[in-house]
């Protein structure tokens, strides 16, 4: 029992000195018109992506660390995170349609990517996003 309680104080803290958990938190803005349609053959379609530079994400934390990512959205005032991957089920002109929302990293970049289930990027453009990184290590 002492060793779990020593493990999960290990753990907590914020700034990361004498063994303590480092957080850092930051959201992304991704406008409508700002999302770019990119062919993909290997995923069979095309998909929306946008990428920012993160420098806050370095080698140690990709390498050693975790990211997490959410879809921040608000529902008649209240928000909401969702983890990302995310899937929408939607209807545009009695076709019913998904997005799903995921990401990619490397060091020093973030890729938010929205994949629409019929591939047709030229009917609609995804909404505007915001999408919260958390990073841990």
């Amino acid at each position: 029992m002492l060793a779990v309680m020593l493990m999960f104080t290990a753990c907590s803290g914020k700034d990361g000195k004498d063994g303590e958990l480092n957080i850092f938190v930051y959201d992304f803005s991704v406008e409508s018109d700002h999302w770019v349609p990119v062919h993909d053959s290997y995923l069979m379609g095309d998909i929306f992506e946008y990428g920012f530079n993160f420098p806050q994400l370095t080698a140690p934390i990709f390498d050693n660390g975790l990211v997490m990512c959410y879809l921040v959205q608000n529902f008649g005032g209240s928000i909401i995170q969702t983890p990302l991957p995310y899937t929408f089920y939607g209807e545009l002109d009695e076709v019913l349609y998904s997005e799903n929302y995921t990401f990619e990293i490397s060091p020093g970049h973030i890729n938010f990517i929205v994949k629409v289930s019929d591939f047709n990027t030229e009917v609609q453009q995804p909404l505007n996003c915001i999408f919260r990184v958390v990073l841990m290590w």
